[in-house]
């Protein structure tokens, strides 16, 4: 039996080895490659939300929740739920897995009963890392949640994470910057097109992102 199975929905105090851990951890981070983050101030800070980025590195998932403090439920490609150390350590953290290039119901489902839960939800719409930097479109997966739960959206723009060294402890080159949250409802988005609703969350984030990154949203 996999005693994680129910991870993504528990409460922060409740991910133990993700408590006892994560001080450690974000202390080493902090040496090995420091932040700088502007509009913390700006995350909700009860219910869920959906925190949505660009994806550039490795780096950006576990350096964001440094940056942050606190738990996101990552989604995360299943294959690596089937690592036995690796998997065991995303369910861990909270994280569960979805399908890649397909239409993966039951992880949409996990991401409503983490939000119905009042626990953040991460997401990297463009489905994997940008190879040039720049935005390449976002899936309509965020969308669908975004609709159905119409949980607050927290748009945040992730740099410096590909040039980024483990080492360089005197150089901030992760920047994070988090704008205004917003609802899907606000968008203006008429009619059941997920695409389109996609597209223009990924345009709040393009927003936070240097020129030169905006990519497709330009």
């Amino acid at each position: 039996m996999n005693v994680f199975a129910d991870a993504p929905v528990l409460p922060e105090e409740r991910l133990v080895i993700w408590r006892a851990l994560f001080p450690l951890f974000r202390g080493a981070a902090w040496l090995l490659a420091p932040w700088r983050i502007e509009g913390a101030e700006r995350i909700p800070t009860t219910g869920g939300y959906i925190l949505v980025s660009n994806h550039i590195n490795w780096k950006d998932p576990p350096w964001l929740e440094f940056a942050l403090g606190h738990a996101i439920r990552f989604m995360a490609k299943h294959e690596l739920f089937e690592v036995p150390v690796i998997g065991f350590a995303l369910r861990a953290i909270g994280a569960f897995p979805v399908r890649r290039g397909e239409a993966d119901r039951g992880a949409l489902q996990m991401a409503l009963r983490v939000l119905e839960a009042g626990q953040p939800v991460g997401f990297f719409p463009e489905g994997h890392r940008s190879e040039s930097g720049a935005l390449i479109r976002g899936h309509p997966g965020v969308a669908l949640i975004a609709r159905r739960s119409d949980a607050p959206i927290v748009p945040l723009a992730v740099t410096g994470t590909r040039r980024a060294r483990l080492g360089r402890f005197w150089r901030k080159d992760i920047a994070f910057r988090i704008g205004e949250p917003f609802r899907a409802s606000e968008l203006g988005v008429v009619g059941n097109d997920a695409q389109a609703l996609a597209d223009a969350i990924m345009r709040r984030v393009a927003a936070e992102l240097p020129p030169e990154m905006r990519g497709v949203y330009a």
